[in-house]
């Protein structure tokens, strides 16, 4: 079986290089991928084939299936009622990008069984099915760059402006932001259906066949340029600025703090943002490191051309290696959200054993955080099947004490 794959990927190998190498002439819409004679066959590199192994065949099946259960549990529990709030809605969207991306990969899973990958039916299904998955994976990846980047921004807006709770970002807002982005990023990549089209011819080894599109001097300078540096240069350009300045803004924040005399319930509600705060950081280094890679081919792309980088190995092996991690960062998000939020922890395991605790001081506009009113003395009250402290709730998420509007929202 080891050697049936090894062969395969050898195959498919030949088959990428030779792709990224021809200089193929349009025939009315679309021009054949065709091979390159057997005597001129580059040699693939051992390294090359045992990386594509170990990416395709044994981390992508591992990575994806623990990613789609850790964002079914993130989903499971970043959607109920008492830890609403706006960077929730964020982080939900995420959670729904990233387990949507991680399903499109599940029936390319089938080809690694060689009985099914020889059937015509799969074939052919496969062959249709690589157009879509290619359209919708830079979708989500694109949806997910612009989510972390709309939460890291909530997350530095609510620190820089909480004693201004106008400013802040509500729900609604949170909403309306994720709608746009999701309609903007597929707006954006909807051209990428016309690249390509399925190969008619099943013996062929390849699968898809590039149109007129693929080869027009305007859409390869400019839109595929575009394309990078919206979906993966930009993006990440903006969260190193905005980390930078929300971990700033974290490390002062208790003085800040003092400056402003802020009442008992502002510095537990400042605690909460310290949490939350704390797990926009983490997401979004995760984010920064296991896009690296993307962003170095997508610049050696924008500068050398889709043909140059995919005719070399080593480019190759990195085009695989990105798409791993790639994965990684949309199955991780779960593990950080159990590591740094104590209150995450505990509505997961409540949620799960069904004891919830009636005394909880869970707010809705308190998420992923620990609240007390040890030092208050006051006891929590219950309206509606909320539990709320001495201070009263606003609708935005603002909480209101002698000493004037301060933001809840963590």
């Amino acid at each position: 079986m080891a050697m049936a794959f090894i062969g395969n990927i050898t195959s498919a190998l030949h088959q990428e290089m030779q792709n990224g190498a021809e200089n193929a002439s349009t025939h009315s819409n679309f021009s054949l991928v065709t091979k390159a004679p057997p005597a001129i066959q580059p040699t693939v590199p051992e390294y090359l084939k045992q990386t594509v192994f170990m990416c395709d065949h044994v981390l992508m099946p591992l990575i994806c299936c623990l990613g789609i259960v850790g964002n079914g549990l993130s989903l499971c529990v970043l959607t109920r009622r008492e830890i609403a709030a706006a960077t929730t809605c964020f982080l939900t969207a995420m959670a729904v990008s990233d387990l949507l991306l991680l399903l499109l990969q599940v029936p390319t899973f089938f080809e690694l069984n060689a009985s099914i990958a020889r059937s015509d039916s799969f074939k052919i299904f496969i062959r249709f099915y690589t157009v879509i998955r290619y359209v919708m994976n830079n979708v989500f990846i694109t949806c997910t760059g612009w989510l972390t980047v709309a939460v890291t921004t909530e997350r530095f807006i609510s620190l820089r402006f909480m004693f201004h709770p106008r400013l802040v970002c509500t729900i609604p807002r949170a909403r309306l932001a994720i709608i746009v982005i999701f309609i903007l990023s597929f707006t954006f990549h909807f051209s990428k259906f016309f690249e390509y089209v399925p190969n008619p011819d099943l013996k062929s080894p390849a699968a898809l066949l590039t149109t007129g599109l693929v080869h027009t001097p305007t859409y390869e300078t400019y839109v595929h340029i575009a394309n990078i540096a919206l979906a993966a240069i930009i993006p990440v350009f903006l969260l190193i600025v905005a980390n930078s300045f929300l971990i700033y803004f974290l490390a002062t924040h208790r003085r800040r703090m003092l400056r402003h005399k802020a009442s008992a319930s502002a510095n537990m509600s400042s605690v909460d943002m310290l949490h939350i705060s704390a797990i926009v950081v983490a997401t979004v280094l995760v984010f920064i490191a296991c896009h690296s890679v993307g962003v170095l081919l997508a610049l050696t792309i924008a500068s050398k051309g889709r043909r140059w980088v995919f005719i070399r190995p080593p480019y190759i092996a990195l085009k695989h290696i990105n798409t791993v991690l790639v994965m990684i960062n949309s199955s991780v998000n779960f593990l950080l959200y159990c590591a740094i939020s104590r209150k995450f922890r505990k509505t997961f395991i409540n949620m799960f054993s069904k004891r919830l605790h009636r005394r909880d001081t869970w707010t809705s506009a308190m998420p992923l955080s620990e609240n007390s009113t040890g030092n208050t003395g006051t006891l929590p009250r219950a309206t509606n099947g909320k539990v709320y402290t001495s201070s009263s709730m606003s609708s935005n998420g603002s909480a209101h004490s002698g000493y004037g509007p301060t933001r809840a929202d963590v």
